[in-house]
């Protein structure tokens, strides 16, 4: 499949502020030192994008772990169900999401699949049916079986400057939201940027003209991004519901969304999963009369 724009446009930011920050990090360091730190977490990620070393990156990156034996026995019965449609052990391997209170899965890489560890709470406690946990499985599985996950590993490890920035950047404005203020001034951060552009511009200097477009720039990146993100994230859970519906698990992700929130937004997409799936059914034989 190939790359789609909302994509390109969700990671650009990223990986060019990561990419920055781990070059001037490295520069930082003495001696032969930085290059080498450099070029060894540039290699490590050039060999996640060629899809080795997923095991050990899953671990590594998002804290997960192989499922005992006693998860692996109470996920069997919705296991069973996602091999049966294809989306199980082998083909996509399903490792325990630790630190998530949500029941949720996701995917990662070209084979992994993470599974919270209160979706399997819930399972064992009787209150997740099977088809139920499958289908919240599977449309974890159906997006790393199409490939759409395909660099997330890599992806992960290379942006992690700019991820820690970016819980850097929400620890300091929840903090200074509580101030009216700071919370008018982030609102009317587009002024702020104007301002900036027009001071750069007016004053002449090459200087000081960059640093005004720069200034214009974060500003409105700090709208853009978000904006990209969200379509991103849109985008995979409509092929999410796309692969669910061809493995013939739509209603039961239907009643599960309805289970957790009756938002309009939940409507709007059960309505969507239901489309889906009747989409897919074979059409019904006409009733042909007996009488001559």
């Amino acid at each position: 499949m190939g790359v789609p724009l909302t994509r390109v446009l969700a990671h650009t930011p990223g990986i060019v502020v990561s990419t920055v920050v781990t070059a001037a990090l490295a520069a930082s360091l003495p001696g032969p030192l930085g290059s080498l730190v450099f070029l060894g977490v540039l290699s490590l990620t050039i060999v996640l994008l060629a899809g080795a070393g997923e095991p050990v990156a899953v671990r590594g990156l998002f804290g997960a772990r192989a499922l005992t034996p006693a998860e692996r026995a109470a996920l069997a019965p919705a296991v069973v169900r996602l091999c049966q449609r294809g989306l199980g052990p082998p083909l996509v391997r399903l490792y325990l999401w630790p630190g998530v209170r949500s029941v949720s899965a996701r995917g990662a890489g070209r084979r992994a699949g993470l599974v919270s560890g209160e979706l399997v709470s819930q399972v064992r406690l009787g209150r997740l049916p099977p088809d139920q946990a499958a289908a919240v499985i599977a449309h974890a599985a159906g997006l790393v079986r199409v490939g759409a996950l395909r660099s997330e590993l890599a992806m992960q490890l290379w942006t992690i400057p700019w991820r820690f920035l970016c819980g850097l950047a929400l620890l300091v404005s929840a903090a200074g939201g509580r101030l009216p203020v700071v919370a008018l001034m982030w609102r009317a951060r587009f002024v702020l940027g104007l301002i900036a552009l027009g001071q750069g511009v007016t004053a002449g200097q090459p200087e000081a003209v960059v640093a005004g477009v720069l200034s214009a720039a974060v500003v409105g990146l700090s709208y853009l991004v978000p904006w990209w993100e969200k379509a991103w994230a849109a985008g995979l859970q409509a092929l999410g519901d796309e692969q669910l519906a061809h493995a013939g698990l739509a209603p039961a992700l239907a009643d599960f969304l309805l289970r957790q929130s009756r938002s309009a937004a939940t409507f709007e997409r059960v309505h969507a999963l239901d489309l889906a799936h009747a989409s897919l059914q074979p059409p019904i034989p006409p009733v042909r009369s007996t009488r001559r």
